[in-house]
């Protein structure tokens, strides 16, 4: 199966605070599902948002929010933020580490090739290349503590965008 998975950790439980910052102004929908819905190609949702092993999840299947550069920094106040995408189909990888307001890491990976990266390589990078799904999936875990398996079977409630971009 090939992911099409992007989106958010965030340290501890977010409030619908962080939610409301978020490009679109979403709103919960009433539906929920699974990661592996979530994550898959045919999600319609623009975001779905779970709490797993301490971290809220944040799904970004649009990259709304991985587009917004004021976001990641700004929900990293005061705790730590993950930003990640592991895309097989368009060979594309990435994650950003972000810690109480600023950039810590942050590399994006394109057909094997590094076309963006800032700051130096964490220790948790170590033996991982950036060049396959389970790379990032890899990192995620090293960095949280929270395997992407438990990821992809938490329960997500879909939210829909309510307002302008």
């Amino acid at each position: 199966m090939s992911w099409n998975a992007a989106g958010l950790l965030v340290e501890g439980e977010v409030g619908s605070d962080v939610l409301a910052a978020l490009p679109g102004e979403p709103r919960e929908s009433g539906e929920k599902g699974s990661g592996d819905e979530v994550f898959s190609s045919g999600f319609t949702a623009d975001y779905a948002v779970a709490t797993v092993g301490g971290w809220t999840v944040l799904a970004d299947p649009w990259i709304s929010a991985l587009y917004d550069e004021e976001l990641s920094p700004r929900l990293a106040e005061g705790r730590r933020v993950l930003t990640f995408i592991a895309n097989g189909v368009t060979d594309t990888y990435g994650m950003g580490w972000y810690m109480d307001g600023a950039v810590v890491r942050d590399v994006l990976v394109v057909e094997g090739e590094t076309v963006a990266e800032e700051g130096v390589p964490l220790p948790e990078e170590d033996g991982i290349a950036l060049s396959e799904e389970d790379d990032v999936f890899a990192l995620i875990a090293r960095l949280t503590g929270v395997d992407f398996g438990t990821i992809a079977e938490a329960e997500y409630r879909f939210l829909i965008n309510t307002g302008a971009e």
